[in-house]
């Protein structure tokens, strides 16, 4: 199993990716079919968000856009519904313009969004 925390010295929130191999992110085909988890909430503190969703990235992580070399091995090409704006890195590039650090952390002028599904 895996375990979480919701802060990590200055970092806020947590997210875990799954590969399908070293360089891939694991790719889901759900049409039609049915998956299952499990979930000890027991220590998810009062207010906290447990959930798990899937939201529409590349599998390479964007590797090769606007000369992203890092690609999904070093997590890059994260987006979601809510626009993140505290990634580093978007498309491939630098997301500088406006960092700054905010009470949940740091953040940045631009977000990336993608589709997402809730579970």
């Amino acid at each position: 199993g895996i375990s979480l925390r919701f802060r990590t010295g200055e970092a806020v929130g947590s997210r875990v990716y799954v590969m399908e191999d070293e360089n891939t992110y694991k790719m889901f085909t759900l049409l039609n079919k049915e998956f299952s988890i499990d979930v000890e909430g027991a220590d998810l503190v009062c207010g906290m968000n447990g959930a798990i969703y899937l939201v529409e990235m590349e599998a390479n992580g964007g590797m090769g856009t606007n000369g992203n070399a890092a690609g999904a091995s070093l997590g890059t090409g994260y987006c979601d519904a809510q626009c993140p704006h505290d990634l580093k890195f978007i498309n491939g590039l630098a997301n500088l313009e406006g960092w700054h650090e905010v009470k949940t952390g740091p953040v940045g002028k631009h977000g990336a969004c993608c589709a997402e599904m809730d579970i």
